[in-house]
């Protein structure tokens, strides 16, 4: 039997979060909706997360440019 043109791809993910979001996307929101009515600042999200700094400030950029957050300045800090 020849090799199969699916053998090189990687394993189908695990679970339902794995197959639709990644890693850093799974962390972010689930500190995010895991507490709806709290706010967190940026960098304590990122330390929480750990995950890289780029990483989640690309995934909250994200979030709250498509509506899924929201932003607020309070001082220096962003809160989402």
């Amino acid at each position: 039997m020849g090799k199969s043109e699916f053998s090189d791809l990687p394993p189908a993910p695990s679970g339902f979060a794995a197959a639709l979001f990644t890693g850093t996307q799974q962390r972010v929101l689930g500190l995010l909706f895991g507490q709806p009515d709290r706010s967190f600042y940026a960098n304590e999200i990122i330390a929480l997360a750990g995950v890289g700094s780029g990483a989640v400030q690309r995934e909250l950029a994200r979030l709250a440019q498509s509506g899924l957050v929201t932003l607020r300045p309070v001082g220096n800090q962003k809160h989402y």
